[in-house]
């Protein structure tokens, strides 16, 4: 295991090459309903040894905010000196980040070998199984299921790719189940409504397992109530059973924060001065969810997870692309909101006092299947001008001269349309451009989708390295 960079090794690029040839519905919609069915996974997990029967789980859910929970219940756990395995998607820069041992990722060469060996077991399974073949996510699920055997797992920390019910996640056995919030996302696969979401979130909960549950709709928060009675699970409710506390910064904190301190209640303690190193109140609300979680854990057998590892483990969290700010002339702040609920949070940092009274651009990229009206209905009024571009690496991103369409006519009215939108083909003229237009005294927030969130993250990290 290792955490560099790749070496491009002929057999590692050929490894990536074999799994990119995959379905990939994170780069092309899914065609009429929910296409997923769990069996095949259940089917080819058995022929490598059941491991998702062997590694106990903590499985979580939800429209946004699953993959930060997931990053500091792993951290907490890891600091328990429990050995973790880490399951995300999707990936910034390697692809080998979507699966974590103890913090870590697999060298490429073990990419390689897993990938080999996988592709004989496929072999094998059409042989003798008239069946479709495995999808991009479902052969990464395979793959990290493989790695946390052989590296001997103790926990699995398993992130949802798209809803819950038919994720292919959801064969796991979990300890406990996540479910972080729920709100309108690929409303062409879950459903159009927050119940049908709701109950497609849900579908993780396993009979007699406790359920951990952000703040919910009323509608959503009935679905998942519903659900949990029918199969006999206690439901630990965030604001009701266990809650959070912004603890009062300082007057030099408040002008310029990077992290924030809390107070996370629990049914059995409670926690001063935890520092979360993720910015904005859903990070907090996520915080009290991985300490809940955690603490689920450590009543349930695994007494190593203690009030010290909580707060250390979620202090030591690190997790890019969530409100994630690079110092500089101007600052640069990324961030991978990409439905309302999550546009929402990222609004609401940037009314914090840092933010206000600077000049703020925005470079924003939209995938073509998410609400991209309101999306730029909430975020455009704290901005003083938008560049409106398109992410390279995925063809569902919504033309640019679309987008400026939309943005001219939702623009706010104390502003002309020649000052306030812009465009540029690509993440690296959207950057330069939107620099130009801060100065060096203003923020540049580059958001819209984790997939320009991503691309100009390494663009910048290149910038970086060669300055």
């Amino acid at each position: 295991m290792n955490t560099a960079g790749p070496v491009q090794s002929e057999a590692y690029r050929a490894a990536l090459s074999w799994l990119y040839d995959r379905i990939d519905y994170e780069r092309t919609r899914p065609i009429g309903h929910n296409p997923f069915r769990l069996e095949r996974v259940e089917r080819l997990l058995h022929r490598i040894g059941a491991p998702h029967l062997k590694i106990p789980a903590v499985h979580i859910a939800g429209t946004k905010g699953k993959g930060s929970t997931a990053a500091m219940i792993d951290s907490i756990l890891r600091h328990a000196g429990i050995r973790t395995g880490l399951f995300t998607s999707p990936h910034i820069e390697q692809f080998e980040e979507r699966m974590r041992v103890n913090g870590n990722i697999p060298a490429p060469e073990r990419i390689a070998e897993l990938v080999t060996r996988l592709r004989d077991v496929l072999r094998s399974a059409d042989a003798d199984e008239d069946d479709r073949i495995p999808t991009f996510f479902e052969v990464t699920t395979l793959m990290a299921w493989m790695l946390f055997a052989e590296e001997q797992v103790e926990i699995a920390v398993l992130e949802t790719g798209l809803g819950g019910r038919l994720d292919c996640t959801n064969v796991c056995r979990p300890l406990v189940t996540v479910i972080t919030s729920i709100g309108l996302d690929h409303t062409h696969i879950l459903g159009d409504t927050l119940e049908k979401i709701a109950a497609e979130k849900a579908g993780i909960i396993k009979p007699g397992v406790p359920v951990v549950q952000g703040q919910l709709p009323g509608q959503a928060d009935a679905e998942v109530q519903a659900t949990a009675e029918r199969r006999g699970c206690r439901r630990y409710v965030c604001g009701r059973d266990f809650a959070w506390v912004d603890e009062t910064p300082t007057a030099a904190q408040a002008s310029r924060r990077r992290t924030q301190d809390v107070q996370i209640i629990t049914p059995t303690q409670t926690l001063d001065r935890v520092s979360v190193p993720l910015l904005g109140r859903h990070q907090a609300h996520n915080a009290s969810l991985a300490a809940m979680a955690c603490e689920l854990l450590q009543q349930s057998g695994w007494s190593r997870i203690t009030s010290d590892s909580l707060i250390q483990g979620i202090g030591a969290t690190q997790w890019p692309l969530r409100f994630e700010v690079l110092e500089g002339h101007p600052t640069i702040v990324l961030d991978a909101a990409h439905n309302p609920d999550s546009m929402r949070a990222v609004s609401q940092v940037l009314m914090e006092s840092e933010w206000k009274n600077r000049r703020r651009v925005l470079v924003f990229a939209v995938s073509s299947d998410k609400d991209a009206v309101s999306m730029l209905r909430l975020i455009l009024p704290h901005f003083d001008a938008v560049v409106l571009t398109r992410f390279l690496s995925n063809p569902r991103s919504v033309p640019v001269d679309q987008l400026t369409s939309l943005a001219t006519q939702l623009r706010p009215g104390n502003v002309s349309n020649a000052d306030f939108v812009h465009s540029a083909d690509g993440p690296g003229p959207a950057i330069e451009l939107a620099r130009s237009l801060a100065g060096s005294d203003g923020v540049v927030v580059i958001t819209g989708s984790i997939f320009l969130a991503a691309e100009a993250r390494t663009l910048l990290m290149q910038m970086s390295k060669s300055s």
